[in-house]
């Protein structure tokens, strides 16, 4: 940013300063991790139920954890499609999350736990 200021400055013949703060990181899933649990979801879902998900452009605290340890930030589908209610963003005021998924999500992650445990997966 500092050298396109500069090269700004230079054509325009303007003088310019640059105030940045770092904002929230970009979360930087970990691949190891990313697959323990994506063979953990399949083993306790099946195949069908694990599928990729559109990336976000949003930010999460979650990325400073990933900045120190590896691990993966995974999205739980907690809107059951068969009850024909619209699908609604999690920041929605009328989201209404499906609470069967809570336990779906506890399954997933004690087995991805108990498969690290059994040296399955990274450390």
């Amino acid at each position: 940013m500092e050298e396109a200021l500069v090269r700004v400055e230079t054509d325009l013949g303007v003088r310019a300063t640059l105030d940045y703060t770092r904002g929230v990181p970009p979360v930087v899933n970990e691949e190891g991790a990313t697959r323990q649990l994506e063979r953990a979801a399949r083993a306790v879902l099946g195949s069908a139920a694990v599928v990729d998900a559109t990336q976000s452009a949003g930010g999460d605290d979650f990325s400073w954890y990933l900045e120190q340890v590896p691990g993966s930030y995974a999205r739980l589908g907690v809107n059951d499609p068969s009850d024909g209610r619209e699908a609604l963003d999690l920041h929605a005021g009328n989201f209404d999350v499906d609470e069967r998924a809570i336990g779906v999500g506890i399954r997933v992650l004690v087995e991805a736990a108990l498969d690290t445990l059994a040296g399955a997966g990274p450390p």
